[in-house]
């Protein structure tokens, strides 16, 4: 009998009814929808992150300085005026520390590198860069530098006396092409030719810009350096990198980095707009439940007699309630399916949108996550905001008097 009276008077307005529909609809789809594309932004970025820079980085600076040379042995001495050599820093004991960080729970695999600064010239243009020197077989299993090369020319990398790797974005400001050969400046103003072999994009279009690759040897002889100055680490469970990372400091006294902490501010980017996204879907939802309720008061005060009626002929309060509660669950229901419809449609749509990104992060389309939790929660919430909605006008229907609105009109 509730549901009966309940679904008579939804088909008796057909307009108000629609109009309920759609506003819950509307906030369900367009909550589902944000909410995928947050997750997706997310995802991509700690994907392309995680991509082209390790879980966990150790460098040759040391945590503490060493102690006064001779403290240690003649208290009384004092040595002044001690003058560092010009000779780079590298990790010492550089082979023991590689098989020690090997071995860490949780690390699947170690590079070592040497990173530097310097110029990059061609033609008669020049650009400061990043210098990576790496072995190639190395750095692929760290961060698949052979599926970001545009031409796949890997093994021509591996055995060219003086390949270089550019970014893609130095590429483009040099009109440089791979074959072309450029020179490397270093810091002490020494030159060297090297001859493009390939070009690298990693999608992170600040990294794409500055950073270009030589061989690890290579990279060692025009530093003038006789080790690595950076251990690279790969981890099973990227989420682990600020205690692996914690650890490395305290076994080696070394600084250590791990990518989490390092993008910490894009990361609470992230997440403030996600707060963002929420106050506007949630602000949705408010319009949509105070649009139900008014619609619902006004049916309420149209059907007082009808309502007067129905109690003189022994129709309780509860029930009443009851009738009007099912309005608000079915409207919600049916806007929570529709919105679900909507939402799948526009996440489908925006997937294979084409729009590129290139502030940042370099992709085609944006980039959606599906989810059974994306339709579920939202279509939860437009159900339950139907159902709060009918519970003020079935509390205003229960409080009718009959005698009173039979008589008064």
């Amino acid at each position: 009998m509730i549901l009966f009276s309940a679904w008579r008077q939804i088909r008796h307005r057909k307009k108000q009814t629609v109009a309920s529909i759609a506003s819950v609809t509307i906030g369900v789809g367009l909550s589902i929808m944000m909410a995928s594309m947050q997750l997706g932004f997310e995802n991509d970025f700690v994907e392309r992150i995680i991509a082209v820079t390790p879980h966990v980085q150790i460098t040759s600076e040391r945590l503490r300085p060493r102690p006064e040379l001779g403290r240690d042995r003649y208290e009384l001495s004092r040595v002044e005026r001690i003058r560092a050599f010009d000779k780079p820093m590298t990790i010492n004991g550089a082979g023991f520390w590689r098989e020690t960080l090997a071995g860490l729970p949780g690390v699947t695999d170690i590079s070592a590198s040497y990173t530097g600064q310097g110029l990059i010239s061609f033609g008669n243009k020049d650009q400061a860069v990043v210098i990576r020197g790496v072995d190639p077989v190395q750095e692929n299993r760290i961060n698949g530098l052979g599926d970001k090369l545009r031409l796949g020319r890997m093994e021509h990398f591996a055995t060219a006396p003086n390949g270089i790797i550019l970014g893609s974005g130095i590429a483009r400001r040099l009109a440089a092409k791979p074959g072309d050969t450029v020179t490397l400046i270093g810091e002490t103003g020494n030159r060297e030719l090297f001859r493009i072999i390939d070009l690298y994009q990693s999608g992170i279009t600040a990294y794409d810009n500055r950073t270009l690759f030589i061989l690890l040897k290579n990279a060692e002889a025009f530093f003038g350096a006789s080790g690595p100055n950076e251990f690279n680490l790969k981890l099973e469970d990227p989420n682990s990198a600020e205690r692996v990372a914690a650890l490395t400091r305290s076994l080696t006294g070394l600084e250590s980095r791990d990518w989490i902490s390092e993008n910490e501010n894009i990361r609470g980017e992230l997440n403030r707009r996600r707060m963002i996204n929420l106050g506007i879907v949630g602000t949705i939802f408010v319009v949509s439940a105070f649009g139900i309720t008014n619609i619902m008061l006004m049916s309420v005060m149209n059907k007082k007699r009808d309502i007067a009626i129905m109690q003189a002929f022994g129709v309780n309060r509860t029930a009443l309630s009851a009738i009007y509660l099912m309005q608000g669950l079915i409207l919600g229901l049916l806007g929570a399916l529709g919105g679900m419809l909507s939402g799948a449609v526009l996440i489908y749509a925006l997937s294979v949108l084409p729009v590129s990104f290139t502030a940042t992060i370099t992709r085609q389309g944006f980039p959606m996550v599906w989810a059974w939790q994306l339709f579920l929660i939202p279509a939860a919430v437009g159900i339950f905001c139907g159902l709060a909605a009918s519970s003020v006008p079935a509390w205003r229907a229960s409080r009718f008097k009959p005698a009173e609105v039979i008589r008064n009109g």
